[in-house]
């Protein structure tokens, strides 16, 4: 969703809904969510928040991160399973993470190891040279 027109100085004419940190916010019988956008300078974006969505928050059956996340996407956040899958999609495109970072050896099988590490550690010598002092193959 795009961030409605609203400013910060509107919403706060508004009645806040109790218990979400001034997140969420009710006009008549419309409710709004207030994010903080931005890295290196910040703002205050205002959104329209689906009746559905809150009545979601309020059951406790999701939370505001999770309300926020697919107000702004479009979509709910990805799961630990999904996220483990583009972890694994990563990895077997450029298995040179499985050693920059070996907790993603864990993602995998040890058939898939037996494939994946000799190709990690190829890339790694030929980006490095050699493979790190404190390096331990997990086929061994």
């Amino acid at each position: 969703m795009k961030p409605t027109n609203l400013e910060w100085e509107d919403v706060i004419k508004f009645e806040e809904v109790e218990g979400y940190g001034k997140s969420i916010w009710k006009n008549e019988d419309k409710y709004y969510l207030v994010s903080e956008e931005g890295t290196v300078v910040s703002w205050l974006a205002v959104y329209d928040l689906p009746q559905e969505l809150f009545t979601l928050l309020e059951s406790g059956e999701r939370t505001l991160l999770e309300i926020s996340w697919k107000v702004q996407n479009d979509s709910w956040p990805p799961t630990e399973e999904e996220k483990n899958e583009i972890r694994k999609d990563r990895a077997r495109k450029k298995p040179i993470v499985l050693i920059s970072n070996r907790k993603n050896q864990l993602l995998f099988s040890d058939k898939e190891l037996e494939m994946l590490i000799p190709q990690a550690e190829q890339q790694w010598i030929e980006s490095m040279g050699k493979l790190p002092d404190d390096y331990v193959s997990p086929l061994k």
